[in-house]
């Protein structure tokens, strides 16, 4: 999905497959965009007792100024005038979007910040379990300056939120599976 320009959303459990659905469907509206899930058996051959009301997920509109002409094809439309149009407007579009409705966020942050966690889909549930098991919670966390940040769309990754989460962070983990697709984004955006 990534070398076709697609964004990713990585639920890390059934309640979020369910939540990032609807907010795929809005991030497509919004920025012109195929929106892809990243789908794991552990989560899809799951089962969970889940909150289907509608009204819980908010859809924030970004401030983000997207040209007159808009995000969505026309013709004629060459080709150079799409990728154009979807380096320059449209990823903007969804980082402005992923922004806006917190989908990259910081889940714990209070205290001193000596080590940051970031995590995306399951590696995010395993993590949050691991931590559970060491009878580390979110206010041990914050006495012994441990961070938490979870990461919904692992690709494009939002910059604003990821500086937040790493200025004067000591020790950066980054937890995902397979290749490096978030590390290596961090590396772009800090260095």
């Amino acid at each position: 999905m990534v070398d076709a320009q697609i964004p990713v959303l990585n639920p890390s459990n059934v309640q979020e497959l369910l939540d990032y659905g609807l907010i795929g469907i809005a991030l497509s509206r919004y920025a012109g965009v195929w929106v892809s899930m990243k789908c794991v058996t552990a989560t899809m051959d799951s089962s969970a007792s889940v909150n289907i009301d509608l009204e819980r997920i908010k859809i924030n509109t970004p401030e983000y100024a997207i040209q007159e002409e808009g995000v969505h094809i026309r013709w004629p439309d060459d080709v150079l005038g799409q990728e154009t149009r979807l380096n320059k407007i449209k990823i903007p579009a969804v980082k402005a979007f992923v922004k806006a409705n917190k989908i990259n966020q910081s889940i714990w942050s209070k205290g001193k910040k000596n080590i940051g966690i970031v995590a995306t889909g399951k590696g995010y549930a395993e993590v949050r379990q691991a931590l559970s098991d060491l009878g580390i919670d979110e206010e041990y966390a914050s006495q012994i300056g441990l961070h938490l940040f979870k990461v919904g769309m692992p690709w494009p990754l939002e910059e604003s939120s990821i500086i937040d989460f790493c200025e004067n962070m000591n020790e950066i983990l980054v937890f995902e599976e397979k290749r490096p697709l978030v590390e290596d984004q961090i590396k772009e955006i800090l260095f």
